[in-house]
């Protein structure tokens, strides 16, 4: 089995989110503050409307969302969604799909829990959506400050966020390694594959165009996922039959 097959392409992740409609302890429904260290995402907003929070080092700007509009960010911006409506559902267009899930992210708790990797970890475990709540809630508490900062002054929010970086790259550091892979399958493979294609036009081939295969993505069909923003559902290949029935060797 090539599993080439089975990526997405450019090495992209696709994942339905309802964002959290419980209210956060800033008085406001919706999700938690988080960034990437090495991927960049865009939400796609399929229904409803709110706001994005998009925080970095030139300061606070908040994007209301409405459907078919689309918010694109680097890594390094935070970004919190905001739910007044309690009725938004987007879609995540994460590059590097994998990473995240090997943990590209950092969320914005306290400096104090940054601090201390164990109790990072700790309160960054996840398995139900009480725990999501509750987490959620301590990136809220951090966000809030490092808003705070930014409020108080240009200067002030820049310090402020240049240290959360530095707590960030420390957590993120060890995982670095295990990040490797998911390019080299994802990402890399596909900008490869295009390369040839160039090279196979140029020189007159047709033969590579009839190794290519389709399947069909399939949401993740049982109990949602506790993500950062909301309940994730992550859409997959499927990587047993093609979608005309034929099964993978």
């Amino acid at each position: 089995m090539d599993i080439r097959q089975f990526i997405l392409p450019g090495g992209i992740g696709l994942t339905h989110i309802r964002v959290y409609t419980d209210t956060g302890p800033d008085g406001v429904p919706g999700g938690g503050a988080h960034v990437h260290l090495a991927c960049s995402e865009i939400y796609y907003i399929l229904k409803g409307t709110g706001s994005i929070e998009l925080l970095s080092i030139d300061g606070l700007q908040t994007v209301p969302l409405e459907p078919h509009q689309a918010v694109f960010f680097r890594p390094g911006i935070f970004h919190r969604v905001v739910n007044p409506n309690r009725d938004l559902e987007l879609l995540a267009i994460m590059q590097n799909g994998g990473l995240p899930e090997r943990g590209d992210f950092v969320m914005s708790f306290p400096p104090e829990v940054l601090a201390n990797p164990a109790l990072y970890t700790q309160s960054l475990r996840c398995t139900t959506m009480a725990d999501a709540i509750k987490r959620r809630d301590l990136s809220l508490t951090g966000f809030t400050a490092l808003k705070a900062a930014f409020a108080r002054s240009l200067e002030e929010g820049q310090t402020a966020l240049r240290a959360f970086y530095r707590q960030a790259r420390n957590i993120i550091a060890p995982k670095v390694d295990g990040f490797e892979w998911v390019l080299k399958q994802g990402a890399q493979n596909e900008v490869k594959d295009s390369l040839d294609a160039c090279d196979f036009i140029r020189v007159g081939r047709t033969d590579y165009l009839e190794r290519s295969r389709h399947s069909v993505l399939h949401p993740f069909d049982g109990p949602a996922k506790p993500g950062m923003c909301g309940e994730l559902h992550p859409y997959a290949l499927d990587e047993s039959f093609l979608s005309d029935g034929r099964k993978v060797a």
